[in-house]
C-alpha cells in the first residue's frame, strides 16, 4: 500500500495527492519514508538516555518497541538538531507533516520492515524511491547503553549493536510515520 500526503492509502493515485511513504505494517498502521539518510550517527557516544530502557540480550521484540516514544525521548535528551538519526527523523516534514510526526523505528518495527522488504522495495522502485539496501544497517531508536545503539543488519535481518557515533556511508536512518 502507498500512503499519501492526506495520510490515507489508495489503490490508485488520486489527483492532487502525493505519495509520501510505503506501508510495511498495516496492522500497526506504519509506513516508511520514500528515501533514507545515509552516513549518519545514532547520537552522542557516552551519553545514556536515562528515559530510554536499555535493551541488552536478544529479546528485542519486547524491549523498546515504540519507535515514536523512543524518538521523543532521544530528542528531549539530545536536542532538536537533525545531525543524528532520531533528530533527522523528528525534523522530517514530508507531506507537510509537522515536526515530530516522523520517527526512528524500534528494532521490532525494523524487523517487520525487513520481513516485508521485497514488497516494500517493489513499491518504492515503482514510485522512484530508494530501495532498502542489501547491506549496511538501519539505526533503531533503541540503545543498549551509553556507547551502543541497536541496528538492523540489512544483509541478514538480525539485530545487533553499533557504536553510537559510527557514521559510515552504510549507516542509514529510515524514518517511519504512523497513519
Amino acid at each position: 500500500s502507498i500512503l499519501y500526503n492526506d495520510l490515507k492509502c489508495y489503490d490508485e493515485a488520486p489527483d492532487g495527492k502525493t505519495a509520501i511513504a510505503v506501508v510495511f505494517d498495516s496492522s500497526k498502521r506504519l509506513a516508511i519514508a520514500m528515501d533514507h539518510k545515509n552516513n549518519i550517527e545514532w547520537g552522542v557516544y557516552g551519553t545514556d538516555i536515562s528515559t530510554l530502557t536499555n535493551c541488552s540480550g536478544s529479546n528485542f521484540s519486547t524491549c523498546g518497541t515504540d519507535g515514536k516514544d523512543n524518538t521523543q525521548k532521544i530528542v528531549s535528551a539530545l536536542g532538536t538538531g537533525s545531525d543524528y538519526a532520531a533528530g533527522y527523523c523528528y525534523n522530517l516534514t514530508i507531506g507537510d507533516m509537522l515536526k515530530g510526526s516522523w520517527f526512528l523505528p524500534s528494532p521490532s518495527e525494523l524487523k517487520t520492515l525487513y520481513d516485508n522488504k521485497d514488497a516494500v522495495n517493489t513499491t518504492l522502485q515503482t514510485l522512484g524511491g530508494t530501495a532498502i539496501p542489501t547491506s549496511g544497517t538501519y539505526w533503531s531508536s533503541t540503545e543498549d547503553n551509553s556507547r551502543e545503539a541497536l541496528v538492523l543488519m540489512l544483509y541478514t535481518g538480525n539485530v545487533n549493536y553499533y557504536i553510537k557515533n559510527f557514521s559510515y556511508y552504510s549507516n542509514y536512518a529510515r524514518c517511519v510515520v504512523a497513519y
